[in-house]
Formats: C-alpha cells, sequence, structure tokens
C-alpha cells in the first residue's frame, strides 16, 4: 500500500469526482482510476459505489475514510515535527573536500570568512570527487573546495555550478632532513631513490604525472615504497621511511618549520595549484549566497 493511493482516496471522497481529483492529483483519470483500484484490492472491498453520480463512498469506504484521513494527519504531523528537529540540527553550511584542504586550508579560511558575514556553524566532510559533486548536485553540500590545476582541469558542468579561486600554492617535493637540515634523499643521489606517490584515484596521481613527465630520468629512478591519494598520507610516510613525495606547500607547512621536512630544490619539480570553491548555480539558501557574494567582493 502506497501513501499516495490514502491521498488518491482522500481526494475523492471530498470531489466524488473521479476527473476532477486526478486533475488535483495531477495525475490522467485512467491511471487515478487504477490507483484506487489497487486501494481497494489492498484493503480487499470495495470503496466507492460506481453505480452512482456523483459518485458515493459504500459503507466501507467512510469508514476507511475517517482511517485514511487520520493516518494521513499523523503522517504529515510526525514529517513536519522530524523536519523541524532536523533543521534545528543541521549546521548553517556543509562543505566537502579533499582531505588535505580540510586539515591545512579549511579551518584558517572559515575563521576569516566569519569575520566579514558573522559565526556560523559548519560540518566538513572528506570524500571521493565524484560523491562530493553528486552531493553537491543534489543539495545536501552546499560547497565542495578542491584543488585544481590549469593543466589538469576539474570538470564541472558549468551550466549547474559556478566557481571561485579561493587561493594558489604550489606542489613541492620535500624529503625528512638530517641533523644538519639536508634532505636524506634527493633527486641527484645516485641509484633508486625511495619515494612516497599517490595513487591513482586520486587527483594528485594527475599531477604527478605532470611533473615525473618533465623530468623522465629521475622519474625512472624513483622506487615507489607506498601510495595513496591523500597528501597527509603521502607526507607522513615520507617521514617515517625517509623517502620523498609531492605534496602541496600548506601540508606540509608545519613539517617544514619544525625542520621535519625540506624542499628540495630541483628544477621542474613544482606545479602551480589553485584551490576552487564550487556550488550550485540556483541555491536557494540565503547564507550560501551571502557567503559567495563576501568572497566574489574579497
Amino acid at each position: 500500500m502506497e501513501i499516495k493511493w490514502l491521498e488518491d482516496f482522500v481526494s475523492l471522497a471530498r470531489t466524488r469526482n473521479f476527473s476532477r481529483s486526478s486533475e488535483e492529483r495531477n495525475v490522467t483519470q485512467p491511471a487515478f482510476s487504477r490507483r484506487i483500484r489497487a486501494l481497494e484490492n489492498w484493503i480487499g472491498t470495495d470503496l466507492i459505489d460506481r453505480r452512482t453520480y456523483p459518485i458515493q463512498l459504500t459503507e466501507e469506504g467512510r469508514l476507511f475514510r475517517d482511517t485514511a484521513e487520520t493516518v494521513l494527519h499523523d503522517i504529515y504531523r510526525d514529517r513536519a515535527q522530524f523536519h523541524q528537529l532536523q533543521h534545528a540540527a543541521r549546521p548553517d553550511i556543509r562543505i566537502a573536500a579533499a582531505s588535505t584542504l580540510s586539515i591545512s586550508f579549511i579551518p584558517a579560511w572559515l575563521k576569516e570568512i566569519q569575520q566579514s558575514i558573522g559565526p556560523f556553524t559548519s560540518n566538513i566532510m572528506t570524500e571521493n570527487f565524484h560523491d562530493m559533486v553528486r552531493h553537491l548536485a543534489d543539495g545536501d553540500i552546499d560547497f565542495v573546495l578542491q584543488y585544481c590545476s590549469p593543466s589538469v582541469p576539474v570538470l564541472f558542468d558549468t551550466t549547474q555550478f559556478r566557481a571561485l579561486t579561493l587561493a594558489r600554492e604550489k606542489m613541492i617535493l620535500v624529503a625528512p632532513c638530517d641533523a644538519n637540515g639536508d634532505p636524506v634523499a634527493h633527486p641527484g643521489q645516485s641509484g633508486p631513490v625511495p619515494y612516497v606517490g599517490y595513487s591513482k584515484n586520486g587527483y594528485f596521481s594527475e599531477i604527478e604525472s605532470l611533473i615525473f613527465g618533465e623530468n623522465p630520468g629521475t622519474a625512472k629512478r624513483l622506487k615507489r615504497i607506498s601510495e595513496s591519494p591523500t597528501s597527509e598520507f603521502v607526507k607522513r610516510m615520507a617521514i617515517e621511511f625517509e623517502a620523498l613525495t609531492l605534496v602541496p606547500e600548506s601540508c606540509a607547512k608545519a613539517e617544514l618549520n619544525r625542520k621535519e621536512l625540506v624542499q628540495i630544490d630541483a628544477p621542474n619539480w613544482t606545479h602551480e595549484l589553485d584551490i576552487q570553491i564550487y556550488r550550485k548555480s540556483d541555491t536557494k539558501r540565503l547564507i550560501t549566497r551571502k557567503l559567495w557574494e563576501t568572497l566574489t567582493e574579497s
């Protein structure tokens, strides 16, 4: 049994006319009639006396009308209460972002935004890129933050989404350093060079391929000891296993300041990155539009 059957029956009991109720329920009259018949089959008795005009309810139909109206009233009431509770508990802004951005960029960025538009609550989630786009299209989240390179564009439908560049930084080559501050691994060293890289299911694997393409000789000597789609993981693995890796500058900022990592000064081993934010073009949420306006004005 479907709720729409109850709604159909309550409408028909009120209008006493199949044609008017089918229009009211935005369905063709044959389809509406089939749904009423399906309800009667499910109940196990006729609810409508089709021998009269206007139609009349059978005795069973009159009894069931009270039941149907009570059931629908309770369902609508509970739904309204649940929606109210969910809305009250829901954060003001929901963001999906690459894990590195969630850790190294978003906290300071949110604090800066709140200084402009006032305090708001937020929820930050990390998922794969395709799921983030799906949630954004469905309205489950308000924004997506993602690294992007002009050489490897992120393919968003420009008719459905809008984009802004929030900041720019570089992909850099880093390695752990010894007591003297010198890198323990270097692309110029002889023999195999330990390296932690990016798996194919991550965006940075394409950036990595571009950088390798500019350094084919060195890239061939890299001994790949582990890989992951996330910069935070490859950074920690590089420190533990004394290996080279490529990371966004912001990802390695704290480790560079603490002298745990050192940037390798090697030609063609950096790549420019944009940090971009995306939203749905037709969003109706006021706080989403307010935040976007603040970003476009800055």
